[in-house]
């Protein structure tokens, strides 16, 4: 596999174990604050998520251990992940922006896929990114059905400091 091949697929993995991760904890909030749908949803994006993973990795071998996330592919932070920091905004993330992150995510992987498939001069790349780019559309559509179902939140001030 010559380098150009493997620094895609290294980025590939990057960003199906992030998405992975995510959705997983995504999953763990959702069940935690009682919507169980989407907590239903979340984690079976995170096993197919995972899945595609997995494969890549074995697809790298060695290589594989070596793929790190590009902060442009981070779902919650620019820098170095912080586990108090995400535990934080999970705390006050309503459903619907945890679908927002997730379905700009997928649009952000669509996209590396598409450019993927549409650049490289590698047969088998280009067939297994145009297959990732129609899984991540189909995974984004999914979202933006969920999104649009999902109420606006709204703070009723009155209710939470009592009527004056």
């Amino acid at each position: 596999m010559d380098e150009a091949v493997t620094a895609a697929l290294g980025r590939a993995l990057a960003i199906e174990r992030e998405a992975a991760d995510r959705y997983a904890e995504f999953a763990r909030f959702m069940a935690d604050h009682g919507r169980d749908e989407l907590a239903a949803v979340f984690a079976e994006l995170a096993r197919l998520e995972g899945g595609h993973a997995r494969e890549l990795a074995a697809e790298l071998g060695p290589a594989g251990s070596e793929a790190a996330i590009d902060p442009d592919d981070r779902w919650l932070e620019a820098g170095p992940p912080s586990p108090a920091a995400r535990e934080w905004l999970l705390r006050l993330i309503h459903p619907r922006d945890a679908l927002v992150l997730a379905l700009t995510a997928e649009r952000r992987a669509q996209r590396f896929f598409s450019e993927l498939a549409a650049t490289t001069g590698d047969d088998r790349l280009r067939r297994f990114a145009a297959e990732r780019a129609a899984e991540e559309a189909a995974h984004a559509a999914r979202l933006e059905r969920l999104l649009a179902a999902e109420p606006e939140p709204r703070v009723d001030w009155e209710r939470a400091f009592g009527a004056y």
